[in-house]
């Protein structure tokens, strides 16, 4: 820690910045100024605490002061005052019941371990071609269908909204037993399946790769290694590092890996710019004509929505972007269409 400073030109320069920056920002100015420049020695955090501001709060008062960020402020004080001031303490205390008591991790650990994971993914997805194959394979295909269980039901979904946008054809698989059955029913040779499959591994995604194997359909794992269960069933392998300091996997490489697949799949179909810029138009329309709109006035959804898959025969039940049985194959029920009584 170092000495309170008197006023310096950088200072100076953040105090005019607060005051055009409004009430919260001269707060945030406050706190920086309150023992200035030991102040930034303290982790950004510790000061938006303080000054019961907000990240956007510091940043809008960087950028109104020409700084693009806190190390550089650093800097430029260091600079100014010609001392070297010590980096911010990043350690957080774990509370973790198996944890060892008063363990600290560092925080600068975990943000390097996670920007390792996706450096040593990508450059190993890229290496051994993994990516391309797997994307000409859902190109290749009459069907997509996607697949996550517990945790990776999310990196399902996004999945498929990235892969609606330039295709068509593409279905979410809920993570249900029912679900699961009428998509292998509906199922082709020729179909692809994408599954995410990491620790602890799903049965039932196992057991849906297995039958689509079966069948004879193209099955792209995105799982943790090469020994997980999945890729006894799997065609193409995406090995993803989900290494992570925290008790849980990272999710980090294994979004970045599912959207290049995306990617890589919209490059090389058919048509893929024109359906996105019709999707944008359709979105924008429903956006300034659609809302407030009775449901029962509303036209039925044959293009999929933002979240979801499209290709949804009219009438399907579900939510919008999961995949569900034709009507015909639902029980109907007589529908009483007599006006309430009085």
């Amino acid at each position: 820690m170092t000495r309170p400073l008197a006023p310096t030109s950088t200072l100076e320069l953040l105090r005019a910045a607060a005051e055009l920056c409004g009430p919260t920002a001269q707060r945030l100015f406050a706190v920086l100024a309150e023992d200035y420049p030991a102040s930034l020695e303290r982790r950004p955090g510790q000061l938006l605490r303080a000054a019961r501001a907000t990240a956007a709060d510091l940043d809008g008062l960087l950028a109104a002061a020409g700084v693009a960020s806190t190390d550089d402020l650093r800097m430029l004080a260091a600079r100014e005052i010609g001392l070297r001031l010590a980096e911010p303490d990043l350690r957080f205390t774990s509370r973790e019941p198996q944890s060892e008591p008063r363990e600290r991790s560092a925080l600068r650990r975990m943000i390097t371990t996670e920007e390792d994971n996706l450096r040593r993914t990508l450059a190993d997805l890229q290496a051994n071609g993994a990516l391309e194959v797997a994307a000409a394979a859902l190109l290749r295909a009459r069907r997509r269908w996607v697949l996550g269980d517990l945790k990776s039901a999310g990196y399902a979904s996004l999945l498929t909204s990235d892969l609606t946008s330039s295709m068509r054809d593409v279905f979410l698989v809920q993570p249900a037993t029912g679900a699961a059955v009428n998509a292998i029913s509906d199922a082709h040779a020729d179909d692809a399946l994408v599954v995410f499959s990491f620790r602890n591994y799903s049965r039932l995604t196992v057991d849906v790769a297995r039958e689509f194997h079966v069948l004879g359909a193209s099955v792209i794992a995105l799982t943790d290694s090469y020994t997980s269960p999945v890729c006894s069933f799997a065609s193409h392998v995406l090995a993803v590092d989900t290494r992570s300091e925290s008790p849980h996997h990272s999710p980090t490489a294994v979004v970045a890996a599912a959207h290049v697949l995306a990617a890589l799949a919209a490059a090389g179909a058919k048509g893929a710019a024109r359906r996105s810029r019709r999707r944008t138009e359709v979105f924008r329309s429903l956006g300034s004509y659609g809302l407030g709109r009775p449901a029962s006035d509303a036209a039925p959804d044959t293009l999929g929505s933002a979240d979801g898959a499209t290709g949804l025969p009219a009438g399907a039940a579900g939510a919008p972007g999961t995949y569900a049985p034709n009507a015909a194959d639902s029980p109907s029920f007589p529908v009483d269409r007599r006006p309430p009584a009085q």
